[in-house]
């Protein structure tokens, strides 16, 4: 699987990167592993197995929500930090 960045440059899909923003944000390690491993499995389907990293985040920040909506909103405020 391939992840086309803002840049439009693209790299391996790296799952350790979701758990690490989902730690970050202040989820558990458990939380953290259950939204990668949702934002996986999400990734896995996409048809010619190529995602946008602004869908990951989307993915991700709908299932911290789901988990840890207080993680949810420190990593979507975190996001919105990095777009200005």
């Amino acid at each position: 699987m391939k992840v086309t960045k803002k840049d439009g440059s693209q790299e391996d899909f790296d799952r350790n990167k979701i758990v690490a923003g989902a730690l970050k944000s202040g989820a558990s390690q458990e939380e953290a592993e259950k939204v990668a491993g949702q934002v996986e499995a999400w990734a896995r389907s996409v048809e010619g197995g190529v995602v946008a990293s602004d869908d990951i985040a989307a993915k991700v920040a709908g299932a911290l929500r789901a988990f840890n909506p207080g993680a949810a909103s420190s990593f979507e405020a975190y996001r919105a930090s990095k777009t200005k």
